[in-house]
Formats: structure tokens, C-alpha cells, sequence
């Protein structure tokens, strides 16, 4: 069993735990008792430096890491996580412009562009699953930010590539992430499967929210190509060859056969797990930026190249104004149509 598979695995248990709290208050002392020790092993990582730890990027990964769980674990300091995330998602999420244009009506007539600020709340500081989940992701983000070389903005080393399969995509992209997902939000355990599913934005699309999602199939075509029009005017870096090289060497496909069931299998898989996890279950409990952040940060395989993954991250921040406005579902079309199209083509003609 891999340790991403691992990882997520002890991430279910521990949401599935935070849930519980709302029917058996005593575990909110297990999910405080976990955080607490893992605070404490990471003071103490600090303080033995460099024997845990070393490099100055990763001593400040680690360093707001300790301040953010210490902030979380105090209720103040949740508060004022959960004020800034709200009014961050209410500007990057237009609500804020809809309301100083008198766009949002009321009972009592127009929302101003001040009560927006604070409309929504993202983040709840009295609720022990937020709690839980928000030190879930700034554990995860921090780690997986102390494996990206920043460097690689001056001279990328995109990872040797390895061919995607199809037991990688089912149990890691698709079962893993699905999983996460649904624990996140207390499947069986504070919700019952079709309360789970509403709560993700699993529900049905009009047509109209299927054809938006089909254009957005178009525009991230067109995203990626301006995108790359910048990183492939960066003379001496060649993003182009290193990336044509890894695509060449992750979709490897034998004929239209194997091309098209791999380009299946990576927009199931991988669209519905990322929406899933990102959209469904992260984004209406944190807001679109830290959503779209992990989405970035999760393609680890850019690593090397931060640049990539800040391109990941820009397209995911539209997509998270997709889900704002429309269901997961739409995002799901959106981003299972673009996987499906690119892989096929990638893996029939490299």
C-alpha cells in the first residue's frame, strides 16, 4: 500500500472521528488530543533543526504550520481565520461587486458591498469537523510544499516520467480521493448518503449547467494555450520539450484502443475524485482559494516546476467560481471532458 493511499486513509478515519462529535461531544477531546501531539512533535522538530528538518523554505513551511494549528486549536484565533477566509472567498467569488452593483436583494431590500464582506460564512469556528479538516489541509499543503523546489522558477526538472495506469487512476485518483470526500462531510456518520451527496454538489445538472461545463472544456483549451505562449517564451528553461517529454512518457498508449480507454479512465477517475475532494467537499467549508491551492499543490508531479502548478492553481480558481455559481456536477463535466480530451490526445499521437 503506497503512503498517499495510507495517508488518506488515516485523513477518513480522522474526519469520520471530527464528524462524530456532533453526536458524541467526548471525541472532540480525541481530534484536540491528536492535533496537540502533532503540535508538539512539530516544536520539537524546530528546535532539533536541523536533525527533522533543514533548508529555509522548509523551516518556514514548518514555522507556519505550528502558528496556524496553534491559532486553530485556539478559538479566537479560528474566528479570525474564518473572517478572513470569508471575506477573501466573497471578493475572488464576485459577490462583493454583485452586491455594490445592488444584484443581491434582501428582505429588507439590496445587500450593500459590506454585509457581502461578511455574508456566508466560511469556516465555522464552533464546529470540530471544520476544525479538524482545516488541520488536515494545512498539515497536507505544508508537507507537500516541503517536496517543491523553488528553483525549478529559473530551471525546471519536471520528474522523470511514468506511465499512468489504470489501477493508479482507480485506487488512488478515484476511490482515494471519493472516499476523502465523503468522510469529510460524515457519510453514515452526522449524514445520510443523500444528505452527503447535496452536501458535495453531487446533484443534477440542468442542461444549461451541462453546457457551460462543456464550454469550459473549450476555455481551459484556451487557458493552457495562453499559459504556455508565456512559460514557452522563457528562453533556456525549455518547458516545452521537458513538458511534451513527460506527457510522451505518461500516457503511453497502444492505438485508439488503449488511447481512448486511458483518456476514459483519466477523466473519470481523476475528474470526478479532484471535484470531488476540491469542489464538493473543500471548497464550501474553506472557500474557493484554499480549494484551489490543494488542486494545484496535488499535481505533484510538477514539483519541480512551481510554475505549473501556479498554472493549475489559476485554472482551478475559475472552476471554483464555476462550482460557486452552478453544482460539483457541472465542474465534474468541465473537468472529466478536458482530462478525457487531452489524455486521448497525448496518448494517440504523443
Amino acid at each position: 500500500m503506497s503512503e498517499d493511499v495510507i495517508a488518506i486513509l488515516v485523513c477518513c478515519v480522522l474526519g469520520l472521528i471530527a464528524q462524530g462529535c456532533k453526536k458524541q461531544p467526548w471525541l472532540e477531546w480525541v481530534i484536540r488530543v491528536i492535533i496537540g501531539l502533532f503540535l508538539f512533535g512539530e516544536i520539537i522538530g524546530l528546535i532539533s533543526n536541523p536533525l527533522f528538518v533543514s533548508g529555509a523554505w522548509n523551516i518556514s513551511l514548518l514555522t507556519s504550520l505550528v502558528v496556524v494549528t496553534t491559532a486553530l486549536l485556539w478559538k479566537p484565533g479560528r474566528k479570525l481565520i474564518s473572517l478572513m477566509l470569508t471575506g477573501l472567498n466573497q471578493i475572488i467569488s464576485g459577490r462583493v461587486l454583485l452586491a455594490f452593483a445592488g444584484r443581491i436583494p434582501t428582505d429588507s431590500g439590496k445587500m450593500t458591498a459590506a454585509q457581502a464582506m461578511l455574508a456566508e460564512r466560511i469556516f465555522v469556528p464552533e464546529s470540530i469537523p471544520h476544525l479538524n479538516g482545516m488541520w488536515l489541509y494545512v498539515t497536507c499543503l505544508v508537507f507537500m510544499l516541503m517536496h517543491t523546489d523553488l528553483n525549478g522558477f529559473k530551471m525546471p526538472a519536471i520528474m522523470i516520467p511514468i506511465p499512468t495506469t489504470m489501477d493508479q487512476l482507480f485506487s488512488y485518483n478515484l476511490l482515494g480521493l471519493v472516499f476523502l470526500a465523503f468522510a469529510g462531510v460524515g457519510i453514515l456518520v452526522s449524514r445520510s448518503p443523500k444528505e452527503a451527496l447535496v452536501r458535495l454538489g453531487l446533484v443534477k445538472p440542468t442542461w444549461r449547467q451541462i453546457l457551460l461545463g462543456i464550454g469550459f472544456i473549450f476555455f481551459t483549451f484556451a487557458y493552457d494555450y495562453v499559459w504556455s505562449m508565456y512559460t514557452h517564451s522563457q528562453e533556456g528553461l525549455g518547458y516545452a520539450e521537458k513538458l511534451s517529454h513527460f506527457n510522451d512518457g505518461s500516457f503511453v498508449a497502444g492505438g485508439a484502443g488503449s488511447a481512448l480507454a486511458l483518456a476514459t479512465a483519466t477523466g473519470f477517475c481523476a475528474g470526478i475524485g479532484e471535484e470531488l475532494l476540491c469542489r464538493g467537499a473543500l471548497q464550501p467549508a474553506f472557500g474557493i482559494l484554499p480549494a484551489a491551492f490543494l488542486h494545484g499543490v496535488l499535481h505533484g508531479q510538477f514539483a519541480h516546476a512551481p510554475m505549473l502548478i501556479l498554472q493549475v492553481f489559476g485554472w482551478s480558481m475559475f472552476m471554483g467560481i464555476l462550482r460557486r455559481y452552478t453544482n460539483t456536477t457541472t465542474t465534474i463535466v468541465a473537468h472529466s471532458g478536458f482530462n478525457f480530451v487531452s489524455t486521448f490526445l497525448f496518448a494517440f499521437n504523443p
